[in-house]
């Protein structure tokens, strides 16, 4: 079975404004980093509002629908919107859900969401740096609500916080987040462990290809080899790379191929998140799916 990849025109419809580090861009980029690549494509579809609930508030989610369409320029200080976000925040989350679904129906045996805007600070009641729905907490909900053991890793060099709050009491769902501390949002910290399901592995700025190879060899396997999931939800943050200007990482773009390949006795379904250097992203984006595709 192929690899999947799972994107849409709708995702460069959602306008930041001048200046903004998370802009349509970056849609651009990772379609440019996917050709070449035997892909099958999935169509994106949009999330329900039932569906939504299953990892937001309903009263949050009303509320950001009239935020947006009253014409208000920001759901928070980072998260800037324009009309037309609120769809395609709808149709990231529902591509989320259709790369799940063509796993569990076995047209995959794994893919990429080349998603935006991207979730995973987006909490369960309130949007956050540059996140209106929590895409991969949706998907890692779908998995677990059909049976599989699922565990979410996330590479984002900023942590997941709205994933960690949205399981927070869940022990059958894995939450584990690789993140440079100190940095924005400033939670992460070992001691979170939520119902002993969350595993937080802070970074020291600087860090590169040699200390995060270690810090999946040495925790983050050993952490999935205990969990034993039957698929892995990877929320795939191109951000700490050198080059990147929101933190102060040093990964190349081939250290994301070595990161899949350290992953890949599991199925893999993975999300866009960060990465705001374009070519950066580029890179990093073509090392990860050829990686995924068994490059």
């Amino acid at each position: 079975m192929p690899t999947g990849l799972v994107t849409d025109p709708l995702f460069a419809t959602h306008d930041t404004g001048p200046g903004h580090p998370e802009r349509p861009a970056r849609l651009h980029a990772v379609l440019r980093a996917a050709r070449g690549f035997d892909l099958l494509t999935i169509p994106a579809r949009d999330a329900t509002r039932a569906e939504l609930s299953t990892v937001h508030d309903p009263a949050y989610l009303r509320q950001v629908e009239a935020r947006i369409l009253r014409g208000e320029a920001r759901l928070d200080p980072d998260t800037a919107v324009c009309p037309a976000s609120h769809a395609a925040a709808l149709r990231a989350a529902g591509a989320a859900l259709a790369l799940g679904e063509a796993y569990l129906e076995g047209r995959v045996t794994g893919g990429f969401g080349g998603v935006r805007p991207p979730g995973h600070h987006a909490c369960r009641a309130r949007a956050m740096g540059f996140c209106i729905f929590n895409n991969a907490a949706l998907l890692a909900r779908l998995l677990h609500d059909r049976g599989r053991r699922v565990a979410i890793v996330d590479w984002d060099v900023h942590h997941g916080n709205g994933t960690q709050e949205i399981f927070w009491d869940e022990p059958a769902i894995g939450f584990l987040s690789l993140h440079q501390a100190p940095l924005w949002p400033g939670t992460g910290a070992r001691q979170e462990t939520g119902a002993g399901n969350i595993r937080n592995i802070p970074m020291h700025p600087g860090g590169g290809d040699a200390e995060y190879e270690a810090a999946f060899r040495d925790e983050v396997l050993p952490w999935l080899e205990e969990r034993s999931p039957d698929v892995v939800v990877v929320s795939a943050g191109f951000d700490a790379h050198a080059r990147d200007p929101l933190a102060q990482m040093r990964l190349t773009a081939e250290a994301f191929a070595t990161f899949t390949r350290m992953l890949s006795r599991w199925p893999l379904l993975s999300l866009l998140e960060g990465g705001y250097d374009l070519d950066a992203l580029e890179a990093s984006v073509r090392a990860h799916l050829g990686a995924m595709a068994g490059g």
